[in-house]
């Protein structure tokens, strides 16, 4: 029984990664690396910067220093241009760049509306368009079944002088890392090393303990880079000014698998369920976190992981959110349900998941939830994944993902009950 679970749940899991490159092709026992998004470009005086959006990651500034590369005289969009190339572990595509916005701003890319009265240095940043089947950084990898970085990368820009500059991935700048760390948890009792990143919020103090929010990834950002754990999905969000506005500050915890979460063994339980608890311990303990504030929530495989962790220690998480989880209700026993129906849970999910059809997942938990009397249960449900931005859209309608992308509706905030928001419930 357990091994045709294992099996089950891993098929469906293949199955849901290999719908998404679809999509994708459009302390003590700690080692701490540099933070994540302060690399120095390797051309001079330039650099691209990347940001998270709900398909994942694009490159959409190009940062060059007026002195160095100017003078200019022409600021239309139409003055400029970009090419960009990029490898996968298959096949080769070069992209033209469409170029939507010229202007001065200083070294990060924040425009300077009037460069006579700034004392700064001055830069001249080239945004390019970004769009669901357009400009993504991260490619699906079929045969590691994770997402990947493009092998070989390039940006040729062109300016409105004639100079060109030609990047590489070593010039890809991550500003929304900034003040994000990654380190490598290696101690965990049944021998398993994870990498992760954090965020920690500016008022976190001894006296002035702040929650902690973990977000446990889908099955395609396993692997040692936590970047890709960041933007594979749109967890940059966490880090931001609306959701720490929205918490008080928090902290925020990435763990990364080196695999999958629903890697089980020979159990239905995750076989890094208690390493995992382990690394949460050793952070909340070495760190300014509320102990009585800390939330688990996740996507898809990380979902899976989230009901996991909460029915192995119910009384441990403030809250839980699972998002699209992929838990097979009918192992859960009628014991382990009880000892998590008071334990706080949003779960939010679409009813056109092809990948982990709701009918056989979601829904017949919350009934046994329900039913067992769970005291605190919020559900979103929406019946599909559109563009809500106003901005992308296909065939004259709002840009339509796949089902099972749900978690863009919890990293913009979407999830609502009444004039309740999970942010909101989360700061509670």
């Amino acid at each position: 029984m357990k091994i045709q679970i294992k099996k089950h749940l891993s098929l469906i899991l293949a199955l849901g990664l290999l719908a998404a490159s679809l999509f994708t092709a459009c302390s003590s026992g700690s080692d701490e690396k540099e933070t994540s998004g302060s690399p120095t470009p390797k051309v001079t005086g330039a650099s691209i910067q990347l940001h998270g959006y709900d398909w994942g990651p694009s490159i959409d500034k190009v940062i060059v220093s007026d002195s160095q590369y100017g003078p200019f005289t022409d600021l239309s969009p139409t003055a400029f241009s970009a090419v960009e190339e990029k490898e996968d572990n298959s096949s080769s595509k070069t992209e033209d760049r469409k170029v939507e916005k010229v202007y001065y701003s200083d070294a990060s890319g924040n425009e300077v509306e009037d460069k006579s009265s700034f004392t700064g240095d001055l830069y001249l940043t080239v945004e390019l368009q970004v769009g669901p089947e357009e400009g993504a950084f991260l490619y699906y990898d079929n045969y590691k079944y994770s997402n990947q970085w493009f092998s070989d990368y390039s940006l040729e820009a062109t300016l409105s002088n004639g100079k060109t500059i030609k990047f590489s991935k070593e010039d890809v700048t991550y500003p929304e890392l900034e003040k994000v760390k990654e380190e490598n948890f290696t101690e965990g009792s049944e021998g398993h090393t994870m990498a992760y990143a954090f965020y920690t919020p500016d008022n976190a103090a001894s006296e002035n303990l702040r929650p902690l929010v973990i977000w446990l990834h889908g099955g395609g950002e396993g692997g040692t880079d936590p970047r890709i754990t960041c933007y594979g999905n749109k967890t940059v969000a966490l880090f931001g000014e609306d959701f720490q506005k929205t918490m008080g500050g928090a902290f925020v915890l990435i763990p990364q698998c080196p695999t999958a979460w629903i890697d089980t063994g020979d159990s239905y339980h995750s076989a890094y369920l208690h390493d995992l608890k382990e690394l949460i311990d050793q952070f909340a303990s070495s760190h300014d976190v509320d102990k009585s504030r800390i939330y688990v929530g996740g996507c898809s495989n990380g979902g899976y992981m989230t009901v996991d962790l909460i029915l192995a220690y119910p009384d441990y998480f403030a809250k839980a959110f699972p998002v699209c989880e992929i838990f097979d209700p009918e192992v859960v026993s009628d014991e382990e349900l009880s000892a998590i129906k008071d334990v706080p849970m949003w779960f939010v999910y679409a009813k056109n998941d092809m990948t982990v059809p709701t009918e056989k997942y979601e829904e017949p938990l919350l009934e046994r939830l329900r039913s067992a009397g769970a005291s605190d249960l919020h559900v979103s449900v929406f019946d599909n994944v559109r563009d809500t931005s106003g901005k992308y859209s296909k065939d004259g309608a709002p840009y339509e993902y796949l089902g099972h992308f749900s978690w863009i509706y919890f990293f913009n905030n979407e999830c609502t009950e009444g004039d309740l928001s999970l942010w909101q419930w989360l700061a509670a």
